[in-house]
């Protein structure tokens, strides 16, 4: 039985209407005629020139390097165009499988970068490759970190790190990183120019002072605690409650829906789309339905 299909004028005008959305670069796996219709929409010109120098950028704009070969792959294709990489490229994210000497190579060209993941572990004794390209970040407003990729000591302090003085959007990957506070802080809360900032919560080890001290500031805009799926939000609730921590800034997610939020809706924009909310209803820790839809697991 034969597949149906649309004209393909009407296929141009469904494409064309979706130009401008975030996530285009997926149309460009479609069909060729895909690509030169999107490159025809930005200027009426050649289209196998617009092909290549149109639609490239939309391709590097945002880059997922999960392995090794993947990132040593792309690596060799910026490394003799520093200038594009430089304008085009504005989000990298490096899995744990990266080896972190390319990690920092790809930093230094692609240095104008805003959004950056980090999970790449520091396993060398010596200086870490990765903290000289990040001071070199001048863009970089939004960090999702695994500690381990920029320290490789004992000795965890965030202010040392000047990059860290200009993220404003943070996410700390190590269950660990809340638990730290007085004499034995890592410094989170010294970063006082964070306005979102995401943490791994334990209501049996996360440092009280260190959150209370954050929810002070008034440029905070949102707080994301991610709770273990053992844990309850009812439970995580009380919790607050008895350490007089409600706040309507305080948003509660279930660390199990952790990619599904941040591959979907885009976790940053999630949260202020909840906080927004809030702030008309005057509701703390509260989820309307059609949020919560957002995320994988059912209400409690």
């Amino acid at each position: 039985m034969p597949v149906p299909s649309l004209p393909f004028e009407i296929e141009r005008m469904i494409f064309l209407l979706c130009a401008r959305h975030k996530n285009r670069h997926a149309y460009l796996a479609v069909a060729r005629r895909v690509q030169a219709w999107l490159a025809l929409s930005f200027h009426d010109d050649d289209a196998e020139y617009l092909i290549n120098s149109r639609l490239e950028p939309i391709v590097y704009r945002f880059v997922h390097l999960r392995s090794e070969r993947a990132a040593a792959n792309f690596l060799q294709s910026i490394e003799s165009r520093p200038e594009f990489a430089e304008r085009t490229v504005k989000g990298i994210f490096f899995g744990a499988a990266v080896a972190i000497d390319t990690a920092g190579e790809t930093l230094k060209l692609c240095c104008g970068i805003k959004d950056l993941t980090l999970r790449v572990p520091c396993y060398l004794t010596g200086k870490n490759p990765l903290l000289e390209p990040m001071s070199a970040l001048p863009q970089l407003r939004t960090l999702s970190i695994d500690l381990a990729s920029i320290f490789n000591n004992w000795v965890i302090y965030l202010p040392n790190i000047d990059t860290l003085h200009c993220v404003t959007h943070l996410h700390i990957s190590n269950a660990w990183a809340s638990w730290q506070g007085g004499s034995q802080t890592i410094g989170v809360e010294r970063l006082e120019q964070i306005t979102h900032l995401s943490l791994h919560l334990s209501t049996l080890r996360t440092e009280i002072s260190m959150l209370s001290g954050i929810l002070r500031r008034d440029n905070l805009t949102v707080m994301v605690l991610w709770r273990k799926w053992s844990v309850t939000e009812k439970q995580v609730r009380g919790w607050l409650k008895q350490n007089d921590l409600m706040d309507t800034r305080i948003i509660i997610l279930n660390s199990a829906d952790f990619f599904g939020i941040v591959q979907g809706y885009g976790l940053w924009n999630y949260v202020e789309h909840l906080v927004d909310w809030r702030r008309g209803n005057e509701e703390p820790f509260e989820i309307p339905d059609h949020l919560r839809a957002v995320a994988l697991t059912e209400p409690e």
